[in-house]
């Protein structure tokens, strides 16, 4: 908020050089004093503010010591009109508003908001979002929250506060949370990071932050003193690097655990949305953060995450028990003749043929699309860069052909028969295909949460059903975090997508280029009926005879 001191004010003749929609606010205001939030957000939609309204007061040449730009429009006996300058990157800390009972803010902008509960214990982020352009929020008494810009380009915001009796200082006495310092400050100014002294009124203990509000918390700080340092103040220099150990430090571990645990339960599925949501906005946050302030490749890191939450935990859980199924009741590996992996992948499953079922390595090749994950296959297996829909009998025949982790799926849908027909086509007469699938249902059992035994690799997935052009697919909004060389790294991974047909599509295709087909649960090891759409695990194996 404006410091008393040193921002202009509107004395009472000037209301009528007010521009006509911020009078009519001001005019209405000097007849009301007791008013709810839900009353200034009717007041000031129905009054029409413009851009054009507001940009006398405009001031994108503030401090970087400040963190945002403010300037007062006018000043009643019970209410402040005021209009903040956003510049990107500019947030203000986290605060409420003193003596202020009610009022609203009107952003012409694409601002990130955010509300904070401070109860429990604790002060924790009850919900982050990016407001509309226009869009008006009230404002009372016990709201805490953040704004801020998270986008490229500037952009002004309108404040109005109020209250029911006259007081010389508005939004005096406003109280800043310190995360750092576990402290609140007093304030009748700027609710900006890194008060100087001076302009703290009082300082009192506080609760403490649980693990996202304080991930973003030092965040921002981290930009706030960046900005700083950019503008000459090269004494923060070390400051800065200061909040940056801390939030690269892997003490950070322990807290992140516990906060997951919290909000998801033992199958690993996320038991308090808001939570959950407001964890994945924030570790999204961290990981353009870290991307800026120190880029890293994360190319060689990949496949060491894919074993730590996919490859190892699917081995145990269902990957063994089907092959075991297949080597006492179909054919033993070890004479099952020459091998074809079609997704090789890190060559994990490829590798335990050979150490559990004496596969001779000779007799197993894969293939996989990815030049990554192939780099790494090599290191245990025979592998290259391969792609199922190029499959060629004059390049090679096989006795056998294996698919795990249900690579099919990743396949261009339209082109699913044309990769089963391609594989059919390299298996000599009597072969076998062996591979997993996932239901259409799997989304049931994905969990939100994967960790890796030693814990220090964790994967968070917002899975959702999507739909194109007729087909439905699996698209998870993918995060990674892991903990090595002493740092805590965050990643986006993006979203990815698997498309689901149903299982009498996919027993067709089989079918039509196979002559004996049979569909079974990984885990249940139960034959699925041709009837069935699903099955108990959502995943199901199938054995192919040429």
């Amino acid at each position: 908020m404006p410091e008393k001191t040193d921002v202009p004010r509107s004395s009472e003749e000037h209301i009528d050089a007010l521009p006509e929609s911020l009078r009519k606010i001001a005019l209405t205001l000097q007849q009301k004093s007791n008013l709810k939030p839900g009353d200034m957000r009717k007041l000031i939609l129905a009054a029409g503010v413009t851009l054009d309204d507001i940009l006398p007061w405009a001031d994108f040449n503030h401090s970087a010591a400040d963190c945002y730009g403010r300037k007062m429009v006018y000043e009643g006996t019970h209410f402040e009109i005021m209009v903040m300058s956003w510049k990107p990157e500019d947030f203000s800390a986290i605060h409420d508003h003193g003596y202020t009972q009610w009022g609203c803010v009107q952003v012409f902008g694409p601002a990130e908001h955010a509300i904070f509960r401070y109860a429990h214990g604790q002060i924790s982020t009850l919900a982050r979002w990016q407001m509309k352009p226009g869009e008006v929020i009230g404002v009372h008494h016990d709201l805490i929250h953040q704004m801020g810009n998270n986008t490229d380009h500037p952009f002004l915001s309108l404040h109005i506060y109020g209250e029911s009796e006259n007081q010389q200082s508005i939004t005096g006495d406003a109280r800043v949370f310190d995360i750092e310092n576990t402290t609140i400050q007093r304030v009748d100014g700027g609710v900006f990071f890194e008060l100087p002294p001076y302009r703290i009124k009082s300082i009192a203990p506080s609760l403490p932050a649980d693990f996202p509000t304080q991930l973003r918390y030092l965040i921002e700080l981290a930009k706030r003193l960046h900005k700083r340092i950019m503008s000459g103040e090269t004494q923060l220099e070390n400051r800065h690097r200061t909040i940056i150990n801390w939030i690269n430090s892997p003490q950070q571990q322990s807290t992140f655990l516990e906060f997951i645990r919290l909000i998801t339960d033992k199958n690993g599925h996320n038991s308090n949305s808001t939570a959950w949501k407001v964890l994945r906005w924030e570790l999204k946050v961290a990981a353009s953060f870290q991307h800026k302030v120190s880029p890293v490749d994360y190319f060689d890191q990949y496949a060491e995450l894919y074993d730590a939450v996919i490859g190892k935990p699917c081995l145990k859980e269902f990957i063994h028990h089907y092959l075991n199924y297949v080597h006492q009741n179909v054919s033993p590996w070890h004479t099952a003749g020459n091998i074809l992996s079609l997704g090789v992948g890190t060559g994990l499953t490829e590798e335990h043929l050979i150490d559990k079922f004496g596969v001779s390595p000779q007799r197993i090749y894969g293939i996989d699309i990815s030049e990554a994950m192939v780099e790494v296959a090599q290191q245990r297996v025979a592998a290259d860069v391969g792609n199922i829909l190029e499959l060629d009998p004059e390049m090679g025949m096989w006795d056998t052909i294996y698919s795990g982790l249900n690579v099919f799926h990743y396949l261009p849908y339209h082109q699913l028969e044309s990769a089963i027909q391609k594989t059919s086509s390299v298996l000599h007469s009597g072969g076998f295909f062996i591979g997993d699938f996932i239901t259409p249902d799997h989304i049931r059992w994905y969990p939100h949460i994967l960790v890796s035994d030693d814990e220090n690799t964790i994967s968070l997935r917002q899975p959702q059903l999507v739909e194109e052009e007729g087909i439905v697919f699996q698209e998870s909004d993918i995060i990674n975090v892991q903990y090595r060389s002493n740092h805590f790294h965050v990643h986006y991974a993006g979203k990815h997508r698997r498309c689901l047909p149903p299982l009498v599509r996919i027993r067709s295709y089989f079918e039509k280029y196979f002559s004996f087909v049979e569909f079974r649960d990984v885990k249940t090891l139960e034959i699925i009926p041709e009837w069935a759409d699903s099955c108990a695990s959502t995943r199901y194996f199938i054995i192919a005879r040429k």
